[in-house]
């Protein structure tokens, strides 16, 4: 009984984690109410233009933290539809077996042929261009933050284009196995390293929007935590609406 509630205990602080990153994301923005003169007011974000209503005011409001990260940077930290991609090699890898698969793509343990090692090979299936872009652009900026899985190539196969993204390797073991044999004080740990690359996301202007065990990667012998698959994140604009019907259901 013991062992089934720490494993309870853990997915409750994921999903409790996940709710609470939405709930402090919500992407509308709070009209202050000795600046409103009239009952439409339209609030207009670079390209983003949205008109609200006086009786749908009381309901908006914004991020708490992080609001304005993207507001201030530049474009091009941002704009992941004007993104060149540097393609690198595809046969500098080679896949060894598969490991997990889906919605949007395949993924599988590899080797780099060249260093002799292994790497992570996630071959994405058809998708719009700007939702590969955007997922590329949201891992280089946030690569070197604190538990944040490491892009490591982009490479297509030169016939069919089909992309794919090279990520480091972590020798995780599935969280219905490892997750019953935590200790209490492991359990603390790997919550605090998840919020530390949570932390470090949102302060870098990019919300997540899929955190779950199946995308919370842990190497329990040498206590290393990587959140993956970046596939649904976003750039978090002000005023702007998003679709919140992501993650799991």
């Amino acid at each position: 009984a013991q062992t089934s509630s720490k494993t309870s205990l853990f997915l409750l602080v994921c999903t409790l984690v996940t709710l609470s990153a939405q709930v402090a994301q919500l992407p509308n923005v709070r009209i202050p109410t000795h600046l409103v003169e009239t009952n439409t007011t339209t609030i207009v974000h670079q390209r983003h233009r949205t008109q609200i209503s006086g009786s749908d005011r009381r309901g908006m409001s914004k991020a708490r933290v992080y609001t304005d990260v993207n507001v201030l940077r530049p474009k091009e930290y941002w704009d992941y539809e004007s993104l060149t991609v540097q393609w690198g090699d595809q046969d500098d890898y080679e896949v060894v077996r598969k490991v997990g698969r889906g919605k949007y793509s395949e993924v599988f343990e590899g080797i780099n042929v060249n260093s002799n090692e292994r790497c992570v090979i996630k071959i994405l299936k058809p998708v719009k261009k700007k939702k590969i872009k955007r997922e590329i652009k949201i891992l280089q900026n946030l690569c070197g933050g604190p538990n944040i899985v490491k892009l490591l190539d982009i490479v297509r196969d030169q016939h069919s284009k089909t992309p794919s993204l090279i990520f480091e390797y972590v020798n995780s073991t599935d969280f219905k196995v490892l997750y019953p044999t935590l200790t209490d004080y492991d359990i603390r740990y790997y919550i605090y390293e998840l919020l530390k690359a949570l932390d470090y996301c949102h302060s870098q202007g990019i919300m997540h929007r899929d955190v779950k065990p199946h995308n919370v990667m842990i190497d329990h012998e040498l206590r290393k935590l990587r959140l993956i698959d970046w596939g649904l994140a976003e750039f978090y604009h002000p005023g702007k609406e998003y679709n919140v019907r992501v993650a799991s259901r």
